[in-house]
This record gives C-alpha cells, sequence and structure tokens, in this order.
C-alpha cells in the first residue's frame, strides 16, 4: 500500500476512535474507551508511512531500518488492538449487565500475556529474535531470573487469590494487625489502604493473604468499645442509667443492636465500666468522634447530676463533697434574677416575685449534641438560654426529624409544657456547649396561688408565644386564650375569686 494511502487510512482511524469515544461518553454507566495505546499505534503507523521509503536499505544490527520500523508499528497495533479486545469482551458487557464485572487485576494479568506472547511471536517473524530460544538454552539467566521474581510472583499470586476469592472490597475497612485502613485499591502486586492520617498505606498481596484479617463493610454497623470509669459514691444501677440514657440519645448511636453497659472491675479509685455502641463507619476517624462525642456529653451529664469522673490522687486530693448535695451553680441568685427580667414572660413579675423565683430556679450545662427535651415526651419545666445555642427538631410522622428553628441566648423554650402539661410540641438539641436557666412548674405554684391576677397575665403572654409558634410551624389548631388560662387554673389549682 503507498505510503499516502497509509496515511489517509491512519488519520481517518484516528477520527473514527474519536467518534467512538463521544458516543461511549454520552453513556454514564459505559466504561471509557482507551484511547491512549491506540491513538500511539496510529502515530507509530503515521510516523512509519512517512519514513519507510528515506529508511530503506539502512542497517541496524544487520537488520534493514526499515524491517525495524514494521516490527515495531506492528507490536504497537496488535498492542492497541488487545487492549481494545479487551475492553469490549470485559469491560462493556458487564456495564450493559450481561454479567458480573470482571476484576480489574485479571483484566492487567490478561492483556500483560497477550502482550508477551505477541511480542514473542511479532520478534520471531519479523526480526528472526526467538525469545524463547534465548531464555531456555540459559540455564543460569533462568535460575537468576526465578530467584529474583520469587516474591514478586508470590505477591502476583496472592493478587490473582485476592480477586478469585475476595475477603474484602473497595471501600471496607481492613485490620491487618501491623497496618490497617480502609481500601482504596488492589493491584497485582499491592494492596493500598487510607489511614486515619490520610496516609496511603501500600501493603504486598502475600502479607495480605497471610495474615488473619478483620473486615467491616460499608453498610454493616460496627461495635465501638470503650472504658470509662465512676465515682464509688455513684450507684453502678445509677451509673448505668445515666449513661445509657446518654447513648440513646446519640444520633449516630443504632438503636438495634442496643447499647450496652457492663461493671468491669473495681478500680483503685473508680468502678470501671465497659460500653459498647454500634454505629455506621468503621474508619478510624468515626470510631473516634463518636467515642469523644459521648465520653463529653457523659461528662456533662455527670455534671448536671452533681458527680464527677474520679482521679487517681491520694495524699493532695481534697475530701469531696457530700453527693446529696446539689452542685454548685455557675451563676449566683442576682445573675438569675437579671436573665429573668430581661425576657417578657417574666416581665409582669414584681421584684420579690422575681427573687423567689430566682433563688428556686437553678442553671444546667449541656454539651454539643445533646437533646434537652424530646418531642411528645411530658415535662414541668422551661428554660432560658444563658449561652450556646439549641435547635428546634420537628417530627415529621417518621423518624425522619426536620430543624424548625435555632435558639440563642436570651431564647426560652418549654413554656407550654410548663404552663399547660402540654407534652413537648418539638425536641430540643444543643449545637454547642449550652447553659441553660431551668424554671420548674413547683417554682411558679406558691407565686400563682397568691396572685390570681398574675395567672390571667401569664396566660395572654403565653397565649401570644403560642400564636408565633402555631405560625412557624404551619399547625391550624390555634388554642384560645380562654382555653389556656383555663387548662393553667386546672394546673396549678387556682379558681378566681
Amino acid at each position: 500500500m503507498p505510503a499516502l494511502d497509509r496515511l489517509i487510512l491512519t488519520i481517518g482511524l484516528a477520527v473514527g476512535l474519536f467518534a467512538l469515544a463521544a458516543m461511549v461518553r454520552r453513556r454514564p454507566h459505559m466504561p471509557p474507551l482507551p484511547l491512549a495505546l491506540p491513538l500511539v499505534a496510529l502515530g507509530i503507523q503515521a510516523v512509519a508511512s512517512l519514513l519507510r521509503g528515506p529508511l530503506q536499505g539502512i542497517d541496524l544490527l544487520g537488520l534493514d531500518m526499515a524491517r525495524w520500523l514494521d516490527t515495531g508499528g506492528a507490536l504497537a497495533v496488535l498492542y492497541a488492538l488487545i487492549r481494545l479486545a479487551l475492553w469490549g469482551c470485559l469491560q462493556v458487557p458487564p456495564a450493559l449487565g450481561w454479567w458480573p464485572p470482571v476484576p480489574k487485576i485479571l483484566r492487567d494479568l490478561l492483556l500483560l500475556l497477550a502482550a508477551a506472547a505477541v511480542t514473542v511471536l511479532v520478534l520471531r517473524d519479523y526480526a528472526g529474535v526467538n525469545l524463547v530460544g534465548l531464555i531456555t538454552t540459559s540455564a543460569v539467566l533462568t535460575a537468576v531470573v526465578g530467584l529474583a521474581a520469587q516474591e514478586t510472583l508470590k505477591d502476583l499470586f496472592a493478587g490473582i487469590t485476592l480477586q478469585l476469592d475476595p475477603p474484602f472490597r473497595e471501600g471496607d475497612w481492613i485490620d491487618l494487625g501491623e497496618a490497617k485502613g480502609t481500601v482504596v485499591g488492589l493491584t497485582l502486586m499491592n494492596t493500598h489502604l487510607m489511614s486515619l492520617d490520610r496516609a496511603c498505606v501500600v501493603v504486598p498481596n502475600d502479607t495480605v493473604s497471610q495474615a488473619v484479617l478483620r473486615r467491616y463493610r460499608q453498610k454493616d454497623p460496627v461495635g465501638n468499645g470503650f472504658s470509662l470509669g465512676l465515682d464509688y459514691s455513684l450507684p453502678p444501677a445509677q451509673a448505668q442509667q445515666l449513661m445509657l440514657a446518654v447513648l440513646q440519645e446519640h444520633p449516630r448511636v443504632l438503636a438495634d443492636p442496643p447499647p450496652r453497659i457492663w461493671v468491669a472491675e473495681y478500680g483503685d479509685s473508680a468502678i470501671v465500666y465497659d460500653l459498647m455502641v454500634w454505629h455506621f463507619d468503621a474508619t478510624d476517624a468515626s470510631r473516634y468522634d463518636v467515642r469523644s462525642d459521648l465520653l463529653s456529653q457523659i461528662w456533662y451529664a455527670l455534671k448536671r447530676a452533681g458527680h464527677s469522673v474520679p482521679y487517681p490522687v491520694r495524699e493532695l486530693r481534697p475530701k469531696r463533697p457530700d453527693r446529696g448535695t446539689p452542685p454548685a451553680e455557675p451563676l449566683d441568685s442576682e445573675a438569675r434574677m437579671a436573665l429573668l427580667t430581661e425576657h417578657t414572660l417574666f416581665s409582669s413579675l414584681d421584684a420579690d416575685q422575681r427573687e423567689h423565683l430566682a433563688r428556686e430556679s437553678h442553671c444546667l450545662r449541656f454539651g454539643p449534641g445533646e437533646t434537652v427535651v424530646r418531642e411528645g415526651d411530658r415535662g414541668d419545666t422551661l428554660f432560658k438560654i444563658v449561652f450556646g445555642s439549641v435547635e428546634v427538631l420537628k417530627s415529621d410522622g417518621s423518624t425522619t426529624c426536620h430543624r424548625v428553628a435555632t435558639l440563642g441566648p436570651g431564647d426560652v423554650f418549654g413554656e407550654m409544657t410548663l404552663f399547660t402539661d402540654a407534652p413537648r410540641s418539638a425536641s430540643v438539641r444543643t449545637t454547642s456547649e449550652t447553659l441553660l436557666l431551668e424554671v420548674e412548674r413547683r417554682d411558679l405554684q406558691p407565686l400563682l396561688e397568691k396572685d390570681s391576677v398574675l395567672l390571667e397575665r401569664i396566660a395572654r403572654m403565653v397565649q401570644e408565644r403560642q400564636a408565633g409558634l402555631d405560625q412557624l410551624m404551619q399547625q391550624c389548631n390555634r388554642p384560645t386564650e380562654v382555653s389556656v388560662l383555663q387548662r393553667m387554673r386546672q394546673l396549678f389549682g387556682v379558681l378566681r375569686g
């Protein structure tokens, strides 16, 4: 074929490859067409078409240069055809759903074997070079190659075994003892893991195949166990109940399997408990995140209950206060009175009434992500935010909750439950470390018994706030001011004189 015709044919094939690649790209589920090797082969053919004439008659190692050029062109074309054939036979059918995907390591192995066979045949037929004879006639060379490739071959066959009978897949988290992380790739020779510090850990396949392997799949729950020591003055039953409430409130902790708590041992300065929770995502980062959240929230829960995590200091350690006494208040009575005065809900109280309410109220500290109140629960308290922030979550009737509002310092929530004994209309969860001023129904009871007019004034303000909440949550059944007043009279036992 004349050189010009070969060049035109080469250009036509290149245009056809680009057109086919564009068609494949329009179908997202199809694997991309391998263009690199075919384009290199076409480029070599184009160069060979242009240089065949000028190189004719020039010898290299006793062989005509044009013949060497033909040999290189033939190898490039055959390599490209093998790559396209593997793409069409092993990658396209699985994308069309005809059969399961073929592992990449097997595709690479077939490409390597086919390319080696083609190389031997082309060099023998085009250049007269017999590679098989060179290798088989040299016992020393064979021995050297065999010894040098021993470890490499072990990794190669181990990689093939891992693909034929895979104990894990990409995305799984595995622990090999000395190495652990998320599987990000499996090649002919190595397994690639992503560690906690986002370093790529390369483990030889032979090491992986011989190791005792722990695996967690992406969609399977993973157990997260840790220990915590609590004071001897806190009875184990109460300690387990307190910690279990914290574990069950965490949004990432699964209800099935349920959290578990065991008394592990009696230590020198604490009763040691083993805790086990289950959640999704087995990576070290996820485990540490959940564990850190739970330990922080348990600390806040202990603080609110008047307890603390003990420490093994004996000689210089001050005597612990009686656990029956309430925890120290972070705000004094005057500061609490100032906080109550700031809000319109308590603006109708006189100075003596506000002083009484400030004296009886107390502060609670919550950590990030803790649930303060839960939708549908009964209660007899309202809360004023001293510092921090909370989110108001409303259920849509299923297991999904939607955030309807965010509250910050100075805001009040829970007044409808306190004044009307209505169930909590929404859940409230902290988004940062938060200090709340808590006012209980029994704190208001003496004031309302002495002043029935005060009851009507508070009922009017509660009704106005409820109307605003109804508009926010798009509720149609708004209670009237009279109904709120009647429910408050029944609840507090105050009759109009």
